[in-house]
């Protein structure tokens, strides 16, 4: 269960999109020199990270050359990750083992912020004139946000998501292509443009290829139920369906019921696929790729991203290993399927290699100014604020987020780089639809003020009866009205349950 930031979602209140100009002012760390670490400099350096071996291949052996009498020793930090309270067990791991620097996810960094448990890297930013600037800009105004205004990490490469779609589709029926900074309105729009042929929900990976399903909008495989998309849209118009210091839920207005309508007529007509019920929104199956040290998901194969690659889907929201998928990119690779009649040999031919397709942004509304809630940073490395050796852990902070390191990554790995000039070889792709992005402070701002437990228990009853609009059981307005009410309910027992503790 996520722990609450109360004290992040104060900082967020005063905190603008130009978090990047933000200085530090007190807190652990604040003023302390580092020390410069030679090649000929002794001493020890404890590593918190998922895996020993995955941590030498992928920083230790070029770190160790360039100090090698520097001792590292890694902490794994596997068993953390994998357990029901991620953030409490690397709290538990950080004071137990006392690791110099550690890899963390998103929730665990800002939890660990506002605990005090992290060093504030300003300071030593200044003082070695670290290249910030060279930075995706919304990655340092994500990890401020999440630092309640002050720098504790930094991140070598970002998750976000872009609008995939089939140039072939669109020509074929007339329809427009999708540009960049274009509203969820106006996405939707495009989708139901297109002549809906529904298919197999639960696409798999024999049965691909087998039926002339078409959609306009296939949601991502990570989709769990039918609320997200309402919510997704609702956050980038900035709306919000609760409040907790008014102790208020506002979902019954004529925002969010526009949204619900629109969403509810997609759904009803077949233009956009719906989340499958009963197994987590996984369609049958599939295969997660998690981020490095078990973070959010930054890629999932399944049904979603299978009906575009197979050409049944005009559009799709997904992550730049789709690109890689398709063979594009650093690292590509192609998934692949037998290809109808083929000879007993079982010939394969790729996924998608015959698609004509490329992306732009992923939805945005003009009243947010390009601001989304799809970006992520699931490999964020920070210092413990108790370290005893922060000349070299900053040394190491510095490597795993210095240009060499992304120059090198940029040509063996399909991450999103944090650093710009680096960004992955795209083909002619718009590779900048994933960078294009800045955070959604407003969303930030809900997610951290609400009670625990509350959004979960809020989007699963929402879910349902939505799911029962859509299925012509009761009208948009009955599920609103009980949306609202029951989520009141949710959230006054949820504040309670919090001032009982």
């Amino acid at each position: 269960m996520r722990r609450k930031r109360r004290g992040l979602a104060t900082s967020l209140l005063a905190l603008s999109l130009t978090l990047t100009a933000c200085t530090s002012g007190g807190g652990k760390g604040d003023g302390a020199a580092f020390g410069s670490l030679d090649r000929e400099d002794k001493g020890t350096l404890k590593i918190g990270y998922f895996n020993e071996e995955a941590f030498y291949m992928q920083y230790g052996n070029a770190f160790q050359a360039m100090f090698p009498n520097v001792e590292l020793e890694v902490i794994s930090t596997e068993e953390a990750m994998s357990g029901d309270d991620p953030v409490a067990a690397m709290e538990s791991l950080i004071e137990e083992q006392q690791p110099d620097a550690v890899l963390l996810t998103e929730e665990q960094y800002a939890d660990l912020a506002q605990e005090g448990k992290l060093y504030d890297l300003d300071a030593a930013v200044k003082q070695d004139s670290f290249d910030i600037d060279g930075f995706l800009p919304s990655v340092i105004d994500l990890l401020k946000a999440r630092g309640g205004g002050k720098l504790y990490g930094l991140s070598p490469s970002f998750s976000s998501q872009a609008l995939y779609y089939n140039k072939d589709l669109f020509d074929k029926y007339g329809v427009p292509y999708p540009t960049d900074g274009m509203s969820w309105d106006e996405v939707l729009q495009l989708a139901a443009r297109f002549p809906v042929k529904k298919g197999d929900n639960n696409l798999s990976m024999d049965k691909a290829g087998t039926d002339d399903a078409l959609y306009g909008l296939s949601l991502p495989m990570q989709t769990q139920n039918s609320f997200e998309l309402v919510r997704e849209i609702g956050e980038a118009k900035g709306l919000l369906y609760a409040d907790s210091d008014a102790k208020t839920v506002s979902f019954d207005t004529p925002e969010w019921k526009a949204i619900v309508q629109t969403v509810v007529d997609g759904y009803e007509s077949g233009s956009i696929t719906t989340p499958p019920s009963g197994n987590g929104g996984q369609g049958g199956g599939g295969l997660m790729i998690r981020g490095m040290g078990g973070g959010k998901t930054s890629f999932a194969f399944g049904p979603a991203t299978m009906r575009f690659m197979n050409g049944q889907a005009a559009m799709t929201v997904d992550g730049p290993m789709l690109m890689n998928m398709m063979g594009i990119g650093a690292g590509g690779m192609k998934a692949a399927t037998k290809v109808a009649g083929s000879t007993s040999s079982g010939a394969l031919k790729p996924l998608g290699q015959d698609l004509n397709w490329d992306v732009v942004s992923i939805p945005t509304d003009p009243s947010q100014q390009g601001a989304t809630g799809s970006m992520s940073l699931d490999n964020i490395f920070a210092i413990n604020a108790s370290s005893e050796n922060l000349s070299a852990a900053w040394e190491f902070l510095k490597y795993a987020n210095g240009e060499q390191l992304a120059k090198t990554s940029s040509k063996s790995s399909p991450a999103l780089s944090s650093r710009t000039a680096y960004k992955n070889e795209a083909d002619g792709k718009n590779i900048d639809a994933f960078y294009n992005e800045k955070i959604n402070e407003q969303a930030l701002l809900q997610e951290n003020t609400l009670p625990d437990g509350f959004a979960a228990s809020f989007e699963t009853m929402a879910a349902g009866q939505l799911d029962q609009a859509v299925q012509g059981t009761q009208s948009v307005d009955d599920a609103l009205k009980k949306i609202q009410s029951e989520g009141q309910d949710l959230l006054t027992k949820a504040l309670a349950d919090e001032a009982a503790e």
